[in-house]
């Protein structure tokens, strides 16, 4: 496998054992570091600092993460029009749409026929838990997705109150 491909799989694993992808993560350190240019020491901020930290740690327990296993197999497998050095940013997002379309109601069988090595631990478990897993890890990224809103909004909240003097009162 070229130097490209196999360190982003790498990262791409690595991601996988911590349930978050690359998106996901930029979205928290972000409103991370948003929340402590506010100041740690006003409690709202550093509660927002703790919710951030919480998030992070529940989805370490993430087994099966939908984008980043669809973002593997994009990665492994080399279309016949695409450079195996390089990863083309526009055929990776095509693969993804494909792999996508190719994955529904039947991920398990989507995945075992790609015989990526790496995920092969994967399918000690049956096509239906993986399938379960599959539905509530989809369930679990729109949740975090919409915590992630709900806390940048709660941090803006917060600084509006702290430019508006009368709000100390």
């Amino acid at each position: 496998m070229p130097l490209e491909r196999f360190s982003m799989s790498m990262s791409l694993l690595e991601r996988l054992s911590s349930g978050l992808s690359g998106s996901e993560m930029d979205k928290i350190l972000t409103e991370m570091e948003k929340a402590l240019s506010a100041g740690l020491s006003n409690p709202k901020t550093a509660a927002l600092m703790g919710a951030y930290i919480h998030v992070i740690r529940e989805r370490q327990n993430t087994v099966i993460h939908r984008d980043i296993l669809l973002n593997i197999a994009a990665t492994w497998i080399i279309r016949g029009d695409e450079n195996p050095a390089a990863i083309n940013p526009d055929i990776h997002q095509q693969k993804l749409e494909t792999f996508e379309a190719l994955s529904k109601g039947g991920a398990h069988d989507f995945f075992y026929s790609l015989g990526i090595e790496p995920l092969m631990p994967l399918f000690n478990i049956s096509a239906q838990e993986f399938q379960t897993l599959w539905e509530y890890n989809t369930t679990e990224v729109r949740k975090l997705h919409e915590a992630l809103r709900q806390l940048s909004s709660h941090r803006k909240a917060g600084l509006r109150e702290q430019q508006t003097p009368s709000a100390s009162k």
